[in-house]
């Protein structure tokens, strides 16, 4: 698109391409440019569709659980039995989950859902960018590291907790 846009302007500044032209024709470029990233996206093998959970860890697990059902008014999520050390708190159609893990005061992790999850396409599209990412969910999605260093699940929304 460089070479385009170049050789428009280069139009323009000889004379044989009038101002309207050239917004025109930038115009027709950026649209273009716009349809090709909206075709790759609709293209990728999944799209993160919903904010799943955020997972903290929390020193004091009943503590913590009383200040966000006191403070926020959050409901406790019903639909999976906790595991020993873990609280899940309803939010809107996503989860906070609280961990009794050190180090405390921590985001564990963030979880986003994808629909069209090929797990197979997935892992090789993220390679392509350079990203590697960690699995640890079976089936149903994996890690990957952000650029800071935030923990990233990508999880199927099909069968989601």
């Amino acid at each position: 698109m460089e070479a385009e846009i170049s050789q428009l302007v280069s139009r323009y500044d000889g004379g044989s391409l009038s101002r309207r032209e050239l917004i025109q024709g930038l115009a027709v470029l950026a649209a273009a440019a716009a349809g090709a990233t909206e075709s790759a996206i609709a293209a990728t093998p999944f799209q993160v569709n919903s904010f799943g959970h955020v997972s903290l860890q929390v020193k004091n697990l009943e503590r913590s659980v009383k200040f966000y059902r006191e403070v926020f008014g959050l409901p406790v999520f019903d639909k999976i039995v906790n595991p020993p050390g873990e609280f899940r708190l309803k939010v809107g159609s996503g989860t906070l989950v609280m961990r009794n893990v050190e180090p405390f005061g921590a985001v564990d992790h963030v979880a986003f859902g994808a629909d069209r999850f090929d797990k197979a396409a997935v892992t090789e599209q993220l390679k392509q960018q350079g990203i590697t990412p960690v699995d640890t969910h079976g089936p149903r999605g994996f890690y990957v590291l952000d650029p800071d260093g935030y923990p990233i699940q990508i999880v199927s929304t099909e069968n989601r907790i």
